[in-house]
């Protein structure tokens, strides 16, 4: 068990440059570069991910728990490789946005709901630093912008790309 945790592990890292030329290739020209906090934040998780499964093996726990903690280091390795995919690249680009973990083409977003409230004098609370996207296959992604205006041009960029997209 331990021995195709660690194979699943370095398959998984290993395919970083294989994600990051696929995202980069239907991507397009990047259009506007944003300032999302980036990072190396995935190779702090990456490490930690590695450590939990050397650590399997030398406590004495049950196979379900060996099993749960070896699960759950592939997910954190996962989690990793998306977003060193994208890492130090997030922007609006001709075909995509990208932002942290998250690469999504034009085409898979089916709205963009904070733009329909947002403005309405009766709606309190609402994040101008945030942007709610709604995918077509019903998951949501929340993109943060380092501030209004990097958010209020972001949108205005979308939405010239997109028109569909318009409240």
């Amino acid at each position: 068990m331990l021995a195709a945790a660690l194979l699943a592990y370095i398959g998984i890292l290993s395919s970083i440059p294989h994600r990051r030329k696929k995202i980069f290739a239907q991507a397009g020209a990047c259009l506007l570069q944003l300032n999302v906090a980036s990072s190396k934040k995935w190779v702090a998780i990456a490490v930690a991910a590695f450590i939990l499964i050397l650590v399997v093996p030398l406590r004495n726990f049950s196979w379900f728990v060996n099993l749960v903690l070896l699960g759950a280091a592939l997910f954190a390795a996962e989690i990793a490789a998306r977003e060193a995919a994208g890492a130090g690249k997030a922007g609006i680009y001709e075909n995509m946005l990208i932002s942290g973990t998250d690469a999504v083409l034009w085409t898979d977003i089916y709205s963009l709901p904070t733009l329909a409230y947002e403005n309405d004098p009766e709606t309190t609370q609402v994040d101008f630093k945030t942007l709610r996207v709604i995918l077509n296959k019903g998951t949501e992604i929340q993109i943060l912008f380092s501030s209004e205006e990097e958010r209020k041009t972001a949108v205005e960029k979308i939405l010239e790309l997109a028109p569909n997209l318009r409240p």
